[in-house]
């Protein structure tokens, strides 16, 4: 499943600024404003984490069921890349 990171950056400073309003109506002292912005950190920050994870499985997977196509396309890159060299020379 694909982790939705933009839907969760959203809902971080969607909290965040409950905690700003809690500690501007006095509710929150600056201690549990600090706990409290801590623990979304870490949970923002494992997002970022589940969604690299994910994007690097897809990356890894693809690169190794086109392993062929990528060997060819590298050596038509470096074919035409020799035949630029010698026209220009």
């Amino acid at each position: 499943m694909f982790p939705n990171l933009f839907e969760a950056t959203h809902q971080y400073w969607r909290q965040l600024d409950e905690i700003e309003s809690r500690y501007q109506q006095g509710d929150l002292s600056i201690e549990e404003v600090d706990k409290e912005v801590e623990m979304l950190m870490k949970q923002l920050g494992q997002k970022r984490r589940e969604s690299l994870r994910f994007f690097r499985d897809i990356i890894s997977n693809w690169i190794s069921t086109h392993t062929e196509f990528l060997i060819g396309f590298l050596f038509v890159l470096m074919v035409a890349y020799s035949w630029m060299l010698t026209i220009n020379n």
